[in-house]
């Protein structure tokens, strides 16, 4: 067993004051973290073989996930909106598939899905916020070369068939 840190107690108080006092906006992306978080220790399980740890860490990700499906408004989304949930229920069948098949590549396509979500969340934040222009945003995306609307729009087996 591990050692007990004393100051965890602490970390708590602030975790849950962080939480409570956050934005709708800010809580998003502690969602997005908490899960980038599960899947880091899920792979970790897997390269140790630790099998509680894998399916504790791959069912908290999966969670989150639920969780940001429900945020999703299909009713009066639109196309962006219905193509975000195809992604997250992707991402929950890979992670599915990483469970049983104790395969960390899938859980690295999940975290990349992920990041890259994340990414498009925190600058849509700062360009609401003003402290970036949407130009600036999408300069960076070219630097770093990740984009995201390919990601979202991305067509796997069970898009293509319908």
């Amino acid at each position: 067993m591990p050692p007990v840190n004393p100051y965890s107690k602490y970390i708590k108080q602030y975790q849950t004051s962080n939480i409570t006092t956050a934005t709708p906006e800010k809580l998003m992306i502690l969602l997005f973290d908490g899960a980038l978080q599960f899947l880091q220790k899920a792979k970790t399980a897997i390269a140790e073989k630790n099998l509680k740890e894998r399916a504790e860490n791959i069912d908290g990700a999966r969670k989150i996930l639920r969780e940001l499906m429900r945020t999703i408004d299909l009713e009066n989304g639109n196309d962006v909106a219905k193509s975000l949930f195809k992604l997250y229920n992707r991402m929950t069948m890979n992670l599915i598939k990483a469970n049983v098949t104790r395969k960390s590549e899938l859980i690295d396509i999940v975290i990349e899905d992920l990041t890259n979500i994340r990414w498009g969340f925190q600058k849509a934040i700062e360009i609401q916020n003003g402290t970036v222009t949407v130009e600036e945003a999408m300069q960076e995306q070219q630097i770093q070369n990740n984009s995201i609307e390919h990601l979202a729009l991305r067509k796997d087996e069970d898009n293509n068939a319908g």
